[in-house]
């Protein structure tokens, strides 16, 4: 029999509508993103799938990371005064 280590923190799997709850991001970007490289992949679960809480709340706290250094280090951009100029097409 194989003994279960108990020191670690459970898991948890969630479901994409608790994924979309807790991100506010929309299904499409949550798996562009996954595509990208950007957010955690799902974990196939039968003929569904999960995602770790502990790898969401993770990129989450990378979300808040990278706001509060871009905070510091001289105002966070994607505004709209850090918006290209949009291309003008001649009609």
């Amino acid at each position: 029999m194989t003994a279960i280590s108990v020191t670690q923190a459970p898991r948890r799997l969630l479901r994409l509508k608790q994924v979309l709850d807790r991100t506010g991001l929309p299904k499409s970007t949550i798996y562009s993103r996954i595509s990208a490289g950007t957010f955690p992949k799902q974990v196939p679960v039968g003929a569904s799938v999960r995602w770790l809480e502990s790898e969401v709340e993770e990129w989450i706290q990378l979300q808040v990371d990278a706001r509060d250094q871009q905070a510091t280090s001289g105002g966070i951009g994607g505004g709209i005064e850090a918006a290209p100029p949009s291309p003008r097409i001649a009609a």
